[in-house]
C-alpha cells in the first residue's frame, strides 16, 4: 500500500515541494459567497439559497459562481412551473379543432409543458455535474481556498491596548 499524499500545509511546513504529478487538493480561487442577482423570481431565489447553502457547507462556493448559480436557479424555477402545469393538466391534453366541414374534432396531443420540463431536467442534470452534486462528480470537485484571516502582530495588539486605556 502506498503512502498517503502530504497536504500542501505539510509541504510548506517541511519546506518541500509536492510532486508535479499529484493532483491539487484545493482550488486556487478563494471561497466567497456570491451576491444574489435582483432579477431572480421568488421560486428562483429559493433554489439559489438551497444550492448556495449546500455548496458553502462543502466548501466549494466561490464568488465566480454567481452566473452559473443564477442560471441554475432560473432553470429550477422554470422546472417547478412546468412540473406544476403537467401535474394540473396531465401529460396529454385535449384540443378542439375544426375539420374541413366545420365540425369540432377533439384531438389529443402531448402537453407543451412536458418538453419544457424535459429540457429543464437535462440542463439541471448537466449543471448538477458541474457543481459536483451527483454521486459520480462529487469527488472531482475541489474545495475553494480558505479565506485567510488577518492576524494582528503582537506589537499592534499592544498598541491597541494602550490606546484603549
Amino acid at each position: 500500500m502506498s503512502r498517503p499524499r502530504k497536504s500542501d500545509a505539510a509541504h510548506r511546513l517541511q519546506g518541500t515541494k509536492p510532486h508535479p504529478s499529484t493532483a491539487k487538493t484545493q482550488s486556487d480561487i478563494p471561497a466567497a459567497r456570491p451576491k444574489m442577482p435582483p432579477h431572480l423570481s421568488p421560486e428562483a431565489r429559493k433554489a439559489w439559497r438551497g444550492l448556495v447553502k449546500l455548496l458553502e457547507e462543502r466548501g466549494t462556493l466561490t464568488g465566480a459562481d454567481s452566473m452559473a448559480l443564477a442560471i441554475w436557479a432560473d432553470t429550477q424555477a422554470r422546472w417547478v412551473l412546468a412540473k406544476a402545469d403537467v401535474h394540473k393538466y396531465g401529460i396529454v391534453i385535449e384540443t378542439s379543432v375544426l375539420d374541413s366541414n366545420g365540425n369540432a374534432v377533439v384531438s389529443r396531443k402531448p402537453n407543451p409543458a412536458l418538453r419544457t420540463l424535459e429540457n429543464c431536467e437535462k440542463s439541471l442534470r448537466a449543471m448538477a455535474r458541474e457543481f459536483g452534486c451527483t454521486p459520480q462528480s462529487r469527488e472531482r470537485v475541489k474545495p475553494a481556498k480558505a479565506v485567510e484571516e488577518k492576524t494582528e502582530s503582537v506589537l499592534t495588539q499592544m498598541l491597541n491596548r494602550k490606546v484603549g486605556k
